[in-house]
């Protein structure tokens, strides 16, 4: 009971501990007219899993990624996609799509970034600055 109790808080939140699929997610951009952003990784990579840990979750928790939507791609599990996203071999990799002028224009970042790093993305993407507050 306390679980489902869990389940419908979370859901009436916003808060949600599986994030969405990268179809889920192109859908929801497309939708709601924001950028795509994509952290394409693997789990055996540990900068993949620190960047997803202090710096992905602390943005969406300070609101930092609330003007895109999120997604995650393992390279592992859908190799296919990974390679159509990424540019070169080097994880993690970055990507986001926003539409400028009617057009999607794709932005990207290879390798570990900071926050300061990923705003200065968003930025870039959204046409908009992105400043971190701590």
């Amino acid at each position: 009971m306390v679980h489902v109790a869990l389940a419908l808080l979370m859901t009436a939140t916003g808060a949600s501990s599986k994030p969405l699929t990268y179809e889920a997610a192109f859908a929801k951009a497309q939708k709601e007219n924001k950028p795509l952003l994509i952290l394409v990784g693997a789990r055996w990579c540990a900068s993949c899993q620190i960047m997803k840990k202090e710096t992905m979750e602390p943005m969406k928790e300070s609101g930092a990624l609330k003007k895109v939507v999120v997604t995650y791609v393992d390279k592992d599990a859908r190799p296919e996609l990974a390679q159509q996203l990424m540019k070169g071999e080097t994880l993690p990799q970055i990507v986001m799509f926003s539409k400028r002028s009617g057009k999607w224009k794709r932005y990207s970042l290879t390798g570990m970034q900071s926050e300061n790093r990923m705003a200065e993305l968003l930025g870039r993407a959204t046409g908009a600055p992105t400043q971190i507050v701590r």
